[in-house]
């Protein structure tokens, strides 16, 4: 029987999720992420399998895994593990096959909207009895004929530009693989991308091509009427370089999922700001998007048991 061991940081009711939809054949044990190194090593020494959330694991941890077949991440995002040993040592790593592209499309989309309709500034107005103050008339956007530019159309980037198409939007894109022209979306390069963008929503990995992509000389191709949406990875900017474009208005807002700092350092210049819309790297939690990607992690296991190659190989 193979053993897959579960770092599991989020609640016991993922855990139990995991556990309920496990397919015979497998003995699971699940061990918080917390767990000193000696523990965890103990715990993985002799597993056949990891499933992980968060994605979070070294390459000593993976050393002394002698056992190891495969790495199975419930997240898209994979910057965080060795993916270079893993390699070096045979073992498969794979994302989850954009499990929670649903929830994260439709959050990036809900931040959008918080920052064009001012809904947290509304919410607080009426709380406080102020009523309709915020609102002026000439500071709340609509959607319509607005130039959106995305930065990624994979799992979550594409499910993003077919719901905002419904909004009578255009749509543009960088990526670094085109996509089919069927789909009516245009490609651009990066610095069209952030010049004609109303909105600019970020979808890619963080990867050594990534990481800092878009710093201050990007940001100033900006327009200032632009908003920016990331719930991809803080890395992918200048964190101070957009808290700096934020702050003097080169850029109208943010909403923003995701920081250098996770949870946020009480300091950070962005707290600060009213044109900025945060929430708490929660994009891609959703009651349905657990089950999906329980599911696809055992389904990707079984294929490494029947000696297929797994799906969603992170790169």
């Amino acid at each position: 029987m193979s053993k897959v061991v579960f770092i599991n940081g989020q609640s016991r009711d993922v855990a139990d999720i995991v556990l309920g939809t496990a397919p015979c054949g497998f003995c699971c044990t699940v061990v918080p992420d917390d767990l000193g190194e000696t523990e965890l090593l103990q715990q993985v020494s002799d597993a056949d399998f990891l499933i992980l959330h968060p994605a979070n694991i070294c390459g000593k941890i993976l050393q002394n895994a002698k056992n190891l077949r495969h790495i199975q991440l419930l997240t898209a995002g994979y910057d965080k593990v060795d993916i270079v040993a893993a390699t070096e040592l045979g073992i498969t790593v794979a994302t989850n096959g954009g499990a929670n592209a649903w929830a994260v499309a439709e959050q990036a989309i809900a931040l959008l909207l918080c920052l064009y309709r001012r809904l947290v500034q509304c919410d607080q107005s009426v709380r406080a009895g102020t009523w309709r103050k915020p609102i002026t008339g000439m500071n709340t956007f609509e959607l319509a004929g607005k130039t959106i530019g995305l930065l990624g159309v994979g799992n979550i980037g594409g499910k993003v530009a077919r719901r905002l198409e419904a909004f009578e939007t255009r749509i543009i894109y960088h990526d670094r693989f085109k996509k089919s022209r069927d789909e009516g979306w245009e490609s651009v390069s990066l610095e069209t991308l952030l010049r004609e963008s109303d909105v600019l929503s970020v979808h890619v990995p963080l990867t050594a091509e990534t990481r800092g992509l878009i710093g201050a000389e990007q940001l100033a191709w900006m327009k200032p009427t632009a908003v920016i949406i990331n719930t991809s990875r803080a890395e992918v900017f200048d964190e101070a370089a957009l808290e700096d474009a934020l702050r003097h208005r080169r850029i109208a807002g943010a909403g923003l999922d995701v920081f250098n700092q996770e949870p946020i350092a009480p300091a950070n210049g962005l707290l600060e700001l009213d044109n900025v819309v945060l929430s708490p790297h929660s994009a891609g939690h959703s009651y349905e998007a657990w089950f999906r990607r329980s599911k696809f992690a055992w389904d990707n296991i079984q294929r490494v048991v029947a000696g297929e190659a797994p799906l969603s190989i992170a790169r």
